[in-house]
């Protein structure tokens, strides 16, 4: 069976979120494994248990994921797996990060990616400093991410194309009831520079639950945030807060005391949770993008910080090779529930690798 149908199946499970179901692929070894392992032995995962491996319907999984897969063969879909490549190197370090996005267009994350999000209801003023930023970050290798919607959002992907600069749209919905209608236009134009990716399966429709969880892929793929207007509530509000519990760093763009639509901006300035931006070099500087060179982007993947327990189980794996997880458990002496989250941050860091057999391997 093609591997991208366990995939999206595992995203699909009942009663189990991304790292539930993070914890069962690093337990058992592979997607296909937790829909071929026996109900009983899934039980005994720890942070699992008896009544999740039960109600978590694995066949009606399966079903869904038949079904989209034909969509996705037919549409050209990209399905990005949390282990895969493909999928964007930042959101694999995010601990909520889903278990499959579903892409479009020439998808490249490598690049400096940086949210701008804000208000719906974008003054002159917004549009402006959006104007002005995109037209300044042209030779910095950026890649613009938003949400889409109406306001900032779609403000600055069209700004992003017009300067050709790689843009990238992260949707609440699936791509057959993409909102707003208005703008599917643009996402299509995106798809030739840059592209559109949702967590959602092709036929979801629009719910309001969906886009707080569109907002954390839009903060956890990005190098910095920048928010241009806001309210003191909504979803950029959501998007800025998400950015800062994953160490990423937020921007934000002052305006007038009596302006409802700067009152969420400057709130996130006075509390020390936004860095000041007035212009471009607000964020160059901040993130030492002129001083960058190969040999510092180098450096940072190779000295990857490990905590002790990462360290030891490393360590074990490079002095005697591939081994098992209750080997490795002997090794080390941690307990289950360590293992499986150490060995998860560990394939996240890009310092192991898991194999068949749920066994593991040092990556040199």
């Amino acid at each position: 069976m093609d591997d991208r149908i366990y995939q999206i199946a595992l995203s699909q499970l009942q009663g189990i979120g991304p790292h539930k179901a993070k914890t069962l692929v690093s337990y058992l070894g592979s997607p296909e494994a937790v829909f071929t392992e026996n109900e009983s032995s899934i039980s005994k995962i720890e942070g699992i248990g008896s009544l999740a491996a039960k109600s978590m319907n694995r066949e009606y999984a399966l079903e869904i994921a038949k079904r989209e897969l034909d969509y996705v063969e037919r549409e050209m879909v990209k399905v990005l797996f949390y282990k895969s490549e493909n999928y964007p190197k930042k959101l694999k370090h995010c601990d909520d990060g889903p278990i499959v996005l579903f892409g479009k267009g020439r998808l490249d994350f490598d690049a400096r990616n940086i949210a701008i999000v804000g208000t719906r209801k974008a003054t002159s003023y917004g549009k402006k400093m959006v104007e002005e930023l995109l037209i300044d970050l042209i030779d910095y290798d950026t890649q613009i991410v938003s949400g889409l919607a109406f306001g900032i959002d779609i403000h600055a992907h069209k700004e992003a194309l017009k300067n050709n600069i790689p843009t990238v749209a992260v949707l609440g919905t699936g791509f057959e009831n993409m909102h707003p209608t208005s703008h599917r236009s643009v996402a299509k134009e995106m798809e030739v520079n840059g592209g559109i990716i949702t967590e959602f399966l092709s036929d979801s429709i629009v719910d309001p639950s969906n886009f707080p969880k569109r907002n954390r892929i839009v903060a956890g793929i990005c190098d910095a945030t920048i928010v241009v207007e806001s309210a003191d509530k909504g979803g950029s509000m959501i998007t800025a807060r998400l950015a800062m519990d994953y160490n990423r760093d937020v921007f934000a763009y002052p305006g007038n005391a009596d302006k409802f639509s700067s009152s969420g901006c400057n709130s996130l300035i006075k509390s020390n949770k936004a860095m000041l931006m007035t212009c471009s070099e607000d964020l160059i500087k901040t993130m030492a993008w002129e001083n960058e060179n190969a040999f510092g982007s180098v450096q940072t993947n190779l000295f990857i910080e490990l905590s002790n327990e990462e360290e030891s189980l490393v360590e074990v794996l490079r002095t005697k090779g591939e081994l098992d997880i209750d080997t490795l458990g002997f090794e080390t002496g941690l307990t289950s529930s360590q293992m499986a989250l150490n060995l998860l941050n560990l394939e996240l860091k890009g310092a192991i690798q898991s194999l068949p057999g749920k066994k593991y391997k040092a990556i040199n």
